[in-house]
C-alpha cells in the first residue's frame, strides 16, 4: 500500500507537471519581471513619501499571493474557469457580472488563504527580505541622487515619521474598502472585489511592518536585561570556576546528537508542509460550505452559536460574518492535508525537498561550467541561474524549480479528496 501510494503520487505529479508545467513556467517568469517592475515602482514613489513608497510594496507582497493561488487553481484544472469570460455570469444582478464566476473562484481562493498566506510571510522572514530589497534598491537609488550642496542627509526608506500619517492612511483604506465592498454588494463590477483583497493585504503589510518594529523594541529591552545564569551567579556566586570540556582538534567531527538533528529535520520539513496546507485551503475555498470534518470539530461551538439569542447573533454575524467563513475554509483546508495520511504526508515532503536539492544542484553545476570570472561578471550570470532554479541557501523557487514544486503538492491533496470519500465510507456501519 505504502508503494502503490508513492507510485501514484510520483505518476500524477509527472502528468500534472507534463500538462501545465509550461503554462506555470509563464506565469512564474511573468511574476518576477513584475516584480522587479512592481519594487522599483515602489521606490520612485518613496523617493516622494515615504509612507506611501511602503504602502507600495503591498502589491509586491500581493503578486506572491496570486502566484500561489493561481498556479493551485490551474493544477486543480478550473483554469477554464479563469478564462471564461465575465459577461457569462451576466443576467444574475445589474449589470451582468457580479456573478462572473472567473473573478469569484480567484476572489475567493484569495480571501480565504490571505491571512495564512501574510502569517506564513511574516514568519518565514521573507517580509523582511522584502523590506531588505526595497531599503537597499532605495539606498543606491538615492545615492546617485544625493544632493552634496544640502548638509543634511534625506532620511531613509523605512523612516515615516510621525504617527497621524499613518493613522490617516489606515482611515483612507478603510473609506476605500468600504466603498468597494458597497459597489460590489450593489452588484458593480466583479473587479471590485480585487480591489477588497488589495486593501485588506496592505493592512496585513503595514501591521506586520509595525509588529515587527515593535518585536525589535522588545527583544532589545530583552537583550539589556541580565540572563537567568547571571542573575542566578548574584545571588549564589560560584565557589570554583567551571571546568570547560576537554579541547579536541578541530578536524574532529562533532559528535552525533540526536535533539539538534530531530530539531534540524522539522524545520526542514516544515515548509513544504506549510506550502501543503495553505494549498490545501486554496482546494477547499469554498467559503458557504462547511466540511463535514469542520462541522465535527467545531460542533459545540456551533451548538453555542444557534443558542445565542436572534439580535445578538444578527449583531455578531454583521461585523464577524466575513471572518468566520474565512476561517472554515482555512479549517476545510487544514483537514484536508491532514486527511492525507502519513504515507502521502512523507512522499510531498521528500519529493518536493528532492526537487529543491535537484534545483540548487544544477545551480552549482551549472557555476562551475562557467568558472571562475569577474564580480562583475557574475552579477550578470548570476541573473538567469537565479531565475532558473533559485538561488542555492535561499527560498525555494525559480521558473524550473518552482512549477514541479506545485505539481508535487497540487497531486498530493488530489489524492487526499479521492481517498477521503473511500475512508468516510470504510468508516460508516454497514
Amino acid at each position: 500500500m505504502t508503494t502503490r501510494t508513492i507510485g501514484q503520487h510520483i505518476r500524477l505529479s509527472l502528468s500534472l507537471f507534463a500538462r501545465f508545467g509550461a503554462r506555470l513556467t509563464a506565469i512564474w517568469a511573468g511574476v518576477a519581471l513584475l516584480h522587479e517592475l512592481f519594487l522599483r515602482l515602489a521606490v520612485e514613489i518613496g523617493m516622494h513619501s515615504r509612507l506611501l513608497g511602503l504602502f507600495a510594496i503591498a502589491p509586491v507582497i500581493l503578486l506572491q499571493l496570486l502566484l500561489f493561488v493561481t498556479a493551485f487553481v490551474i493544477l486543480q484544472g478550473r483554469a477554464s474557469d479563469l478564462r471564461r469570460p465575465a459577461d457569462e455570469g451576466a443576467g444574475s444582478g445589474p449589470g451582468g457580472s457580479a456573478a462572473s464566476p472567473n473573478v469569484s473562484l480567484l476572489v475567493g481562493a484569495l480571501l480565504a488563504v490571505l491571512i495564512p498566506f501574510y502569517g506564513y510571510y511574516a514568519g518565514w522572514g521573507l517580509l523582511s527580505e522584502t523590506l531588505r530589497d526595497y531599503s537597499q534598491l532605495f539606498w543606491q537609488t538615492q545615492m546617485r541622487r544625493v544632493d552634496l550642496t544640502q548638509p543634511d542627509f534625506p532620511p531613509t526608506a523605512l523612516e515615516i515619521g510621525q504617527t497621524g500619517w499613518v493613522v490617516l492612511a489606515v482611515a483612507l483604506i478603510w473609506l476605500i474598502r468600504r466603498f468597494s465592498k458597497a459597489r460590489q454588494a450593489g452588484g458593480g463590477r466583479a473587479g471590485w472585489a480585487l480591489v477588497v483583497v488589495a486593501c485588506e493585504a496592505s493592512w496585513a503589510l503595514l501591521g506586520l511592518y509595525v509588529l515587527s518594529g515593535w518585536k525589535g523594541q522588545f527583544t532589545g529591552w530583552l537583550a539589556a536585561l541580565p540572563s537567568p545564569g547571571e542573575v542566578f551567579d548574584w545571588i549564589l556566586p560560584a565557589a570554583s570556576a567551571a571546568v570547560a570540556d576537554a579541547a579536541h582538534p578541530i578536524d574532529w567531527p562533532p559528535p552525533f546528537r540526536l535533539w539538534p538533528f530531530l530539531n534540524a529535520l522539522f524545520w526542514y520539513a516544515l515548509l513544504p508542509v506549510i506550502w501543503f496546507n495553505m494549498g490545501a485551503i486554496v482546494h477547499g475555498h469554498d467559503l458557504t460550505r462547511i466540511a463535514a470534518p469542520t462541522r465535527r470539530l467545531a460542533g459545540t461551538a456551533l451548538e453555542r452559536w444557534g443558542a445565542l439569542p436572534r439580535p445578538v447573533r444578527d449583531f455578531m454575524g454583521h461585523f464577524w460574518a466575513g471572518v468566520a467563513k474565512r476561517w472554515n475554509a482555512v479549517a476545510n483546508g487544514v483537514l484536508l492535508a491532514a486527511s492525507a495520511g502519513v504515507t502521502l504526508t512523507v512522499s510531498v515532503i521528500v519529493l518536493w525537498r528532492l526537487v529543491d536539492w535537484a534545483g540548487n544542484w544544477a545551480w552549482i553545476g551549472l557555476a562551475h561550467l562557467v568558472g571562475p570570472q569577474e564580480v562583475a561578471a557574475w552579477q550578470v550570470i548570476g541573473v538567469p541561474l537565479n531565475l532558473l532554479f533559485g538561488m542555492p541557501g535561499g527560498m525555494p523557487g525559480g521558473i524550473l524549480v518552482g512549477p514541479l514544486q506545485f505539481c508535487i503538492l497540487s497531486a498530493g491533496l488530489q489524492l487526499a479528496g479521492r481517498a477521503a470519500p473511500v475512508r468516510a465510507a470504510d468508516a460508516s456501519p454497514a
